[in-house]
């Protein structure tokens, strides 16, 4: 709820609590891989393009030693984060490469907006933050949006005991 309010500072630290809390708990690997994305959304929310680049980019080369369906689509979603990245900060040849990665291990019905984004890289088209925004929005990019997060269970999910009665990530 704070990411889509906008206050991604205060939305990082829950997230990096929750990331902690999927750690303890031993929660399978998509629970992790969820608040990943989170953060990066927020940094990039942010505008710490630098960072964003960094952690999708170790992230990346870490899944890049599993060779599952969920790994691959998994590392092509991070390629393609820290190619939108890249192309934010103006390197545009390094987001090429980025966006042609990910293309390659999910294809374009994968990564809809890599594809998108690369044919503008290779037309030559001028690519704005405007432009670059609005793609994001039509290709599904953010995890966290106002249609995606019930805001009851979120509210809920505040106010779980540290008592060890429940189990956050175990369905209580």
């Amino acid at each position: 709820m704070l990411a889509i309010k906008g206050r991604h500072k205060e939305a990082l630290e829950r997230y990096r609590e929750a990331l902690r809390l999927a750690q303890s708990a031993q929660a399978p690997d998509v629970f992790g891989r969820h608040y990943l994305q989170c953060v990066l959304e927020s940094l990039e929310k942010l505008g710490d393009f630098v960072r964003v680049v960094d952690l999708a980019t170790q992230a990346a080369d870490a899944v890049g030693q599993r060779d599952t369906p969920f790994h691959r689509r998994d590392r092509a979603s991070l390629l393609e984060r820290a190619a939108v990245a890249r192309l934010r900060l103006d390197e545009r040849d390094a987001a090429r490469d980025g966006f042609a990665e990910a293309l390659a291990l999910a294809g374009r019905e994968g990564q809809p907006l890599s594809a998108m984004l690369l044919d503008w890289i290779n037309r030559g088209l001028q690519i704005t933050p405007v432009r670059i925004a609005e793609a994001q929005r039509k290709h599904g990019y953010w995890a966290v949006r106002a249609e995606t997060v019930d805001p009851v269970r979120a509210s809920r999910a505040l106010t779980i005991p540290d008592s060890g009665s429940e189990e956050p990530l175990r369905g209580r």
